[in-house]
Formats: structure tokens, sequence, C-alpha cells
């Protein structure tokens, strides 16, 4: 599949996948997740998803686990929305560059200016 084309299809799973989560998710845990970027493979076979969750009593990695365990009722739900005829294997990883951004900017206030 063409470059320009499977970005606009990366993007279009990344949307719907979060309406999913959203809208159709029985768990509770999915409503605070946000999907941050998805990478299909050239063949279509699979995807990774990137996600982070803003709920901070939940583990990320449990969460993880359970979106990897729904990781088929995502997949169907995508193959009837999607107008390909293969629907990737979805695989979700915690992205943990949020967390890592707030780190930093704490850590960053703690600083003192230079000019003091």
């Amino acid at each position: 599949m063409a470059g320009r084309k499977l970005e606009h299809l990366n993007e279009s799973i990344r949307q719907k996948l979060g309406r999913l989560l959203y809208k159709e998710a029985n768990d509770p845990r999915f409503h605070s997740v946000t999907i941050t970027d998805v990478k299909v493979s050239k063949d279509l076979s699979s995807a990774n998803v990137q996600f982070c969750a803003f709920n901070q009593q939940a583990d990320p990695h449990d969460i993880e686990a359970a979106l990897n365990a729904a990781a088929g009722f995502f997949s169907h739900a995508l193959g009837r929305t999607m107008a390909t005829r293969r629907t990737p294997k979805l695989r979700f990883h915690y992205d943990a560059g949020f967390d890592y951004a707030e780190e930093m900017e704490t850590l960053l206030k703690k600083v003192r200016p230079l000019d003091e």
C-alpha cells in the first residue's frame, strides 16, 4: 500500500478506535484511554496501536492487557466500518511519552531560573 494511503488508514483507524473505546467498550477503564498512534503493516495484517491512559489510579499495564484481550472485539468492530479487504490484527502498547513529559515538566518547575 502506498505511503500516503497507509498514513490515511493509520489515522482513520486511530479515530475509529477512539470512538469505539468511548462508545462501545463496556470496560470503564477504557474511557480514560486515548489512542495516540497507529502503525499498520504494509500488508495490512497487523497494526501496533499506541495509547495513553489518563486515569492515575489505574495501572497502564493492566489496561494494556485488557485492551489486548479485547483486541478481537475491536478488530471485528473496525472491520464493519473499514473499506478494506483485510482488517489488521491489533496489538496495543502503552505510550509512556506523556508520563515522561509530565515528569520533565515537574522537574523543570523545581529548577530556579539562572538569573536569580
